[in-house]
């Protein structure tokens, strides 16, 4: 059982457009980053709202059926689109003390920033797969939240290069009990 991040950022550290916006990642959805493995290793799905609302958006069918989806907001009119998926409004420390029990599986925290960054900030993600894209967006919504995690260290980086175009960080982090 871990919670893992699994996220793709440009060059110059945004996952998104400003507008929250992530078509810089076309250009780049041939190469195979190994998701399919990653996702087939993941029990649970733990979002946001915005992270919720923006894949809806997209139009298509839910791309994670067979996983249960916990969608942390506090809004009451928020729409659910199947059975697998719950709306979690208990806030995040119990959340956490709920994917850590063994049911919960392996997680991924999908996103977005602020959550992911409020994972790592109560010491809750085990890893932390960055994939940075060979492209500057100049702005938009940052991978790292200023000011949202208090310093500390990273227990371990390793790096690799995919297909010679993809840097892939994965980082390990020292996790509270």
């Amino acid at each position: 059982m871990a919670i893992k991040g699994y996220i793709a950022s440009s060059m110059d550290g945004y996952i998104a457009s400003s507008d929250g916006q992530v078509d810089f990642l076309t250009d780049y959805q041939h190469i195979d980053c190994g998701y399919d493995a990653f996702i087939a290793g993941i029990d649970t799905i733990v979002m946001g709202r915005k992270t919720y609302e923006t894949i809806l958006a997209f139009g298509v069918a839910w791309p994670y059926p067979q996983q249960q989806t916990w969608v942390l907001t506090s809004r009451e009119d928020l729409r659910v689109e199947n059975e697998r998926i719950c709306l979690w409004k208990q806030g995040l420390d119990a959340l956490i003390a709920e994917l850590k029990r063994p049911e919960a599986g392996n997680t991924w925290v999908v996103g977005g920033a602020e959550l992911q960054a409020a994972f790592i900030d109560k010491r809750a993600l085990d890893t932390l797969e960055v994939y940075l894209m060979p492209v500057m967006l100049g702005t938009g919504i940052a991978l790292f939240p200023k000011e949202a995690i208090a310093k500390q260290a990273i227990k371990q980086v390793h790096t690799s290069l995919i297909d010679g175009t993809v840097i892939k960080h994965t980082y390990h982090f020292d996790v509270a009990p």
